[in-house]
């Protein structure tokens, strides 16, 4: 586990999807209610953890559970291609009750410090 500040990140696992599904979907809704004024939407799979099944444990990325104080709060999944060091963010969700508070700049902090010579 990696820490960063009073959030920490771990590779993300199979048994992570039971509690980061329900905070994917609450964090995609909010997104959707804000700039879509509809009351739910997000990516296929995002309510039922089909997407971090496809994406954020396919064998080419490198996803993270992020956790604050302890709790998850969400996810990071990374496509990174250490030949070029061009490196892709894919997704990045955390709870709704906690954006706003600069946890995302932590957040982007903790990759750029992890992967220093991505090319910008």
């Amino acid at each position: 586990m990696k820490q960063f500040e009073n959030l920490s990140f771990e590779i993300l696992h199979e048994t992570d999807l039971t509690i980061l599904t329900p905070i994917m979907e609450r964090a995609f809704d909010e997104d959707t209610r804000i700039h879509l004024n509809k009351p739910k939407g997000g990516p296929a799979g995002y309510d039922n953890g089909d997407f971090l099944r496809r994406f954020g444990l396919h064998p080419n990325s490198t996803s993270y559970k992020i956790s604050m104080d302890g709790k998850p709060i969400g996810s990071i999944i990374l496509w990174l291609n250490h030949d070029t060091n061009i490196h892709f963010l894919g997704n990045i969700f955390i709870d709704p009750s906690l954006q706003n508070k600069g946890i995302g700049l932590k957040i982007w902090n903790f990759i750029e410090k992890q992967y220093p010579n991505t090319l910008k």
